[in-house]
């Protein structure tokens, strides 16, 4: 797909592997949707870079919020009227012994990690049909195809992610994909700034959405065999 002028939401992306996604979208000249939940300057940080190459809007967004997912939705509707590619990449870990979780740990991760992102593109879903051909992007993880000890919620949660957009691919037409990205140790506040460089996994996320990697729709792009 050639990136010019295609209208791209990065969820999630007012920092971390988000915010150089929304970078990196924007410098091939995409139309880039920047989301934050709670801090809205670093937004604006990420909303000013990327409109150095392209129109970008700043929007508000709290995966976890139904209200929110929609309003984000209808604010894409009148700024720009299409929606060609969706990165679900809003994330959250608490790494920490099960029993040493407390039931808010557990229901923030399932409920940003998992549910979150299927509201968000099942709401997404009627208005990106009606393109020619759009790409919906999944940020899963390594721990999605491993287990982790004190990671044990987080693990379930990107299983779900894979196992989720392998069978949304075969209920979708062809014209619109969905990949499932793997990053392993990133260098994000996530992992405590330890791991690759998360502009490294932000530019496989972008040559995903180009479909250049000959991967068939539902399947894995893990980083680590490509960075």
């Amino acid at each position: 797909m050639e990136l010019k002028d295609k209208v791209v939401l990065v969820t999630g992306s007012s920092q971390g592997i988000g915010k150089e996604t929304a970078i990196a979208f924007s410098e091939k000249g995409a139309k880039v949707i920047i989301t934050y939940n709670k801090n809205k300057k670093l937004g604006e940080e990420i909303l000013r870079k990327c409109k150095k190459h392209n129109q970008s809007i700043l929007v508000h967004l709290d995966v976890t919020n139904e209200k929110s997912v929609k309003e984000c939705v209808e604010k894409i509707k009148k700024e720009f009227g299409k929606l060609d590619i969706l990165v679900n990449n809003a994330g959250v870990l608490n790494s920490n012994e099960l029993l040493r979780q407390n039931i808010h740990d557990i229901e923030n991760q399932i409920n940003t990690n998992l549910l979150g992102l299927i509201k968000m593109t099942k709401t997404v879903l009627p208005f990106i049909q009606e393109q020619k051909e759009s790409v919906i992007i999944n940020i899963a993880s390594a721990a999605g195809k491993q287990a982790y000890g004190d990671l044990s919620v987080y693990c379930a949660t990107k299983f779900g992610v894979r196992g989720f957009s392998q069978a949304l691919a075969q209920e979708l037409p062809k014209n619109i994909r969905v990949y499932s990205v793997n990053p392993g140790m990133t260098a994000t506040k996530m992992t405590n700034f330890h791991g690759i460089p998360p502009r490294k996994v932000a530019d496989l996320i972008v040559k995903t959405s180009e479909e250049k990697l000959n991967i068939s729709s539902g399947g894995d792009v893990d980083v680590w065999e490509f960075v």
